[in-house]
């Protein structure tokens, strides 16, 4: 059974399932009576904070990563701090209560604090905060950590959420993957399983309760789904998969500095999908050509005010100068669906995926809209900046957009601010009204994006997370296909326009054939899988794909696309596949 979640990346893991429990039993506050039960509660308190600051120095000391080494200096940083005591201390005096209750609170206090801070780092360690409590509540209650060492075979760790803290151990040689029902791509845990290799999938509703301990499952990190009740034969697939996974990440160091070319030199651009500031060091590393899709919505969600334009400018701004010329896409706020944030009214609503979101709202509301297309502007004086507009179905929302877009220029030209006067205006193409007219919205357009996560979820009618149709959802679907040939076509004559892709599809190996045949420009992609695209563009011939590619679009079922093109694929990519 193939279960569907949010793909986080590092490749491919086989193993069997250890399932972590990483609650708190339920904590009844306990009142104290008498002066001495105070002073008894501080002084274990303090010694409850030094063990866990110790336990923290112990594995910084013992760290052979500098992810590892900053985050467990975070933590000893935070637990040092003489107010964080006190403040505890102080509840245990003005409300009499246990060490365990006084610690719950302030912990709680201080991650709110952080929540509100404007800093994508800082914001997003308020979340690594409910780790550290629970490990000073469990040091306190004396429970013992999970303890990693006496694993003997590979290992996938299952839980509801991974804490942090379990990925600091010295003794990960067995854990092949993590797979967790709660996680982001920018938690620390998805930081640090990325830099120890860790394949892992998040997002995947009750995992915890629907796998078994010591149950087999293949964990893929890099199309974000697991499986588990593997015959014998699957088992061998998988096994020769993993191989040639390790083979082909081996032959990536030498790909960073060379240009993204064809094996025949057909210049195309592989940039990288972003949208935090804790994500520019690995774009930089990894040397893609840009940032093919700047998510901005990362800068407004799990906040409880609108972020000020002067913040988006100035995270806009860092990322166009660091690029040095290179693209940087802006996506305005792609909001409803299912990222909700608390200052924006979108009411519930029984189909929230094909309801009030992304540009319907905006073009709503322009006076907020306004403010974000005023940052990205601003930034635009600073590097090679262009705009895009999510969720786009007709010519009315390109013509309202631009509308919207030209009073934000008024703005900031009646005060002298500068900013790109020609910056570059492109649309999302994830809706199959887009795809269909895609030679009507051209003439209007800079360059199409291909969101393929949505346009095919859209084309087919199926939700990709729902496990009793998720095998309908499918790259490989003739009536996709045909929708993303008709946007590319739609700018093969037009000089200066462009079209790239920024969904899954982009990263897949099969697909990549298809699209450099089909004469896609542009792939956007994770940045981890950045190297790895580029890898296996340098291995196809543009006119072979050209070739694939016409023999793909007459087969007529999903099934006999992904059959020839994997028979293709073994040809081109040789032993990487």
């Amino acid at each position: 059974m193939k279960y569907l979640g949010n793909k986080v990346g590092n490749g491919l893991a086989l193993g069997k399932v250890y399932i972590i429990d990483t609650k708190i039993p339920e904590l009844k506050e306990v009142k104290l009576t008498s002066n001495e039960e105070i002073t008894k509660e501080k002084e274990d308190l303090k010694l409850v904070v030094e063990n866990v600051c110790k336990d923290y120095e112990e594995l910084e000391a013992e760290a052979t990563s500098d992810d590892i080494r900053e985050l467990c200096n975070f933590y000893k940083i935070l637990l040092s701090s003489n107010s964080l005591i006190t403040s505890m201390e102080e509840v245990i005096d003005e409300e009499k209560c246990d060490k365990l209750t006084a610690i719950t609170k302030v912990m709680k206090r201080k991650a709110e604090e952080l929540s509100l801070v404007d800093n994508a780092y800082l914001k997003e360690r308020s979340k690594d905060i409910e780790d550290v409590t629970n490990k000073l509540i469990r040091k306190g209650l004396g429970i013992k950590e999970i303890d990693l060492s006496k694993l003997s075979e590979d290992t996938i760790l299952v839980a509801e959420s991974i804490p942090p803290s379990v990925l600091l151990s010295n003794n990960l040689g067995y854990v092949k993957g993590i797979v967790a029902e709660i996680g982001g791509k920018t938690s620390h845990v998805a930081i640090l399983a990325s830099t120890l290799g860790i394949p892992s999938v998040f997002g995947i509703k009750e995992v915890s309760k629907t796998l078994t301990d010591g149950e087999l499952i293949y964990v893929n990190g890099n199309e974000g789904y697991i499986e588990n009740n593997l015959t014998d034969t699957k088992i061998s697939e998988i096994k020769e998969k993993i191989k040639k996974e390790e083979l082909l990440k081996a032959s990536l160091v030498d790909m960073k500095d060379k240009p993204s070319l064809t094996k025949d030199n057909k210049s195309l651009l592989i940039t990288a999908n972003a949208g935090d500031l804790s994500e520019l060091d690995r774009l930089l590393e990894v040397n893609s050509d840009g940032i093919g899709l700047f998510r901005t919505e990362f800068l407004f969600l799990n906040r409880s005010v609108e972020p000020e334009e002067d913040y988006l400018f100035n995270v806009y701004k860092t990322f166009a100068e660091k690029l040095n010329g290179k693209q940087l896409i802006i996506r305005t706020l792609d909001i409803g669906g299912d990222k909700k944030c608390p200052y924006i009214d979108i009411k519930d609503e029984q189909n929230p995926f094909l309801g009030y979101r992304a540009i319907r709202y905006c073009l709503d509301n322009k006076e907020f809209f306004k403010v974000s297309l005023r940052a990205i502007l601003r930034a635009s004086h600073y590097g090679n900046v262009m705009i895009m507009y999510p969720m786009i179905s007709s010519l009315e929302e390109v013509y309202k957009a631009n509308e919207i877009l030209d009073e934000a220029k008024r703005e900031l030209a009646s005060k002298n601010i500068p900013f790109d006067e020609n910056i570059k205006v492109g649309i999302m193409v994830e809706v199959p009204s887009t795809a269909v007219m895609a030679d009507m919205l051209i003439d209007e357009v800079d360059f199409f994006s291909i969101g393929t996560n949505d346009l095919i979820q859209y084309t087919v009618a199926v939700d990709r997370l729902n496990p009793t149709v998720s095998n309908l959802y499918s790259f490989y679907n003739p009536g996709v296909i045909r929708l993303i040939k008709k946007t590319i076509d739609s700018a093969k004559d037009k000089k200066d326009k462009f079209v790239g892709m920024c969904g899954e599809m982009a990263a897949d190996p099969l697909a990549i054939i298809l699209l450099v045949g089909l004469g896609l420009q542009e792939f956007s992609v994770n940045a981890s899988m950045v190297l790895k695209v580029k890898k296996l563009i340098s291995m196809i011939d543009s006119k072979k794909a050209v070739l694939i590619a016409n023999k793909a679009l007459t087969l007529k079922t999903a099934k006999e696309v992904e059959a020839y093109l994997d028979g293709e694929a073994k040809k081109i990519y040789g032993k990487y596949y």
